[in-house]
């Protein structure tokens, strides 16, 4: 018995060597044929690839090559970097840095148990993602990132890169609800589309149906008397299916109605959730107001808050082109691009971050596969405000900002151009700096109130009447001077149509 079981093992593990002689076989097969490119080649691109096929062959056995391969990675990618005539190859040669770097850090940490060398190469990783805007990946890289320095007892930081994965997966999943619910909305629409094409079509044939038949027992007709009632039949056949078609087209009607309706609520709903919460609002700016009314259920009007971690706080209000569905989908526009510039990019300066809106939404919205040009986009004014300073920035798109200290009023104009295509020279944002005191109101808005026709004769309320109502108020509480614009609006607009979406931000130093 012992020797049958002794006979079993010695067979396994002749089998084994077998096997395992011959995976270090092909192995080396695969290796020489590597260097062997690598020795006649002079492309450098080539060359990164199969120094990374080598590295994903000895990936576990030899740790100490492995680092070398990825260093000589890096190194030939920041030689092609520096040439001018590789631009169009520059995105593929960063994110090659950017996987070396990933094994470097994995190799320092998990074979060379070195967590703080293996952070200096996840760090350089996760900048290089942020750069070339790799999402996901970024929220890996954070991920690792924190859990290091939660390793090193460096709890702090820890945090702040978890936060960041967090900001970075809500994003995602917010990008993606968004593409998902616009998807939906498209395919309910084909759908109800098709099925009304199929219903008039098949009606259409039933109705072609019954009028041959109409038409047999007209042949069929022996005399004048009964060939003018069945006339009298067929008309009177005829008006009734038509009335029941019309009835049936009221009711379509009223289905796609309804249907309109609900997508409408539905984009206000998405439109309200892109927009700074009032508890947000509150929390970063104590002393402020919002009075926003749009003129119809989604609003071409927005506005928008944050602070950044080195206590700038940017707020603003835009007018979109148009009112309603369009401007409510060029307002989420503008917000995606606020958060790009200012949140993911960190750009700082409120004139950059107009010019960067408008070119990016001249090149969104004047394709090369346009065949016109359209001039959509917004006005807008935009605020970087710093309490412990007491300094404020700001750059206007055709929106004004009013700056009111014990009473008088200090009127600060805007770039007369919008954050569009425009006629003419497209000039640079200008950024105005003004000198805070405490007690100071800052307002900004959109051209909604000004522009409301009412009072005794009809007209306009105007701009200078709206800033010296503002002058006027400027030392109420923020919920008084909110109600006291509520209530100059309606008692100016009285029954007159509101013409545009209104929107008013006042804050206080």
């Amino acid at each position: 018995m012992k020797k049958s079981s002794l006979s079993i093992l010695i067979f396994f593990l002749t089998i084994n060597s077998t096997f395992l002689a011959q995976e270090i076989t092909r192995t080396s097969i695969k290796i020489n044929r590597i260097k062997q490119i690598l020795e006649t080649t002079e492309n450098d691109t080539v060359r990164i690839q199969q120094l990374q096929n080598w590295s994903d062959i000895i990936f576990y056995s030899d740790p100490d090559l492995h680092l070398k391969l990825q260093s000589d990675i890096v190194n030939l990618c920041e030689y092609n970097l520096l040439n001018p005539s590789n631009s169009k190859e520059e995105k593929w040669f960063k994110e090659q840095i950017w996987i070396a770097f990933d094994h470097i850090g994995s190799i320092y940490f998990y074979d060379y148990d070195k967590p703080s060398k293996a952070l200096d190469f996840y760090l350089k990783s996760a900048s290089i993602l942020e750069e070339l805007n790799h999402l996901n990946s970024s929220s890996i890289t954070y991920d690792i990132i924190g859990n290091i320095y939660q390793q090193l007892g460096n709890y702090q930081k820890a945090n702040k890169y978890f936060h960041k994965r967090i900001k970075i997966d809500e994003n995602i999943n917010k990008q993606y609800e968004e593409k998902q619910l616009l998807d939906s909305i498209q395919l309910v629409n084909k759908n109800k589309e098709i099925a009304l094409k199929e219903e008039t079509a098949a009606k259409e044939e039933k109705l072609k149906k019954e009028a041959e038949k109409l038409n047999t027992i007209l042949e069929i007709g022996i005399i004048l008397f009964i060939l003018s009632f069945v006339v009298v039949y067929v008309q009177w056949r005829k008006s009734r299916k038509q009335n029941k078609i019309i009835e049936e087209q009221h009711r379509l009607l009223d289905e796609n109605h309804k249907e309109i309706t609900d997508s409408i609520s539905y984009a206000k709903n998405i439109q309200d959730a892109m927009m700074t919460s009032t508890v947000y609002l509150k929390d970063v700016l104590p002393e402020s107001f919002i009075f926003f009314r749009p003129k119809d259920v989604v609003s071409g009007d927005y506005y928008w808050v944050y602070k950044t971690p080195y206590n700038n706080i940017y707020f603003t209000v835009a007018d979109c082109t148009g009112h309603g569905v369009p401007g409510a989908f060029m307002s989420m526009i503008g917000t995606s691009l606020l958060n790009e510039n200012i949140i993911e990019k960190k750009v700082n300066n409120p004139g950059e971050i107009l010019g960067n809106m408008r070119d990016k939404i001249i090149a969104s919205l004047n394709n090369k596969n346009s065949k016109k040009e359209t001039r959509d986009g917004m006005d807008i004014a935009l605020c970087k405000l710093n309490f412990e300073k007491l300094t404020l920035q700001y750059a206007g798109a055709n929106n004004p900002l009013v700056h009111v200290r014990n009473g008088e009023i200090n009127h600060v104009k805007a770039n007369y151009q919008p954050v569009a295509l425009t006629v003419g020279e497209k000039k640079p944002f200008i950024n105005h700096d003004i000198k805070l005191e405490k007690g100071d109101m800052i307002y900004i808005f959109s051209d909604g109130y000004a522009d409301q026709f009412g009072g005794p004769k009809g007209k306009k309320y105007m701009t200078t009447k709206f800033r010296k109502y503002l002058a006027s108020i400027s030392e109420l509480s923020m919920e008084e001077q909110h109600d006291m614009l509520e209530k100059e609006f309606y008692k100016w607009k009285g029954n007159h149509d509101q013409i545009d979406d209104v929107c008013v931000m006042g804050v206080r130093v």
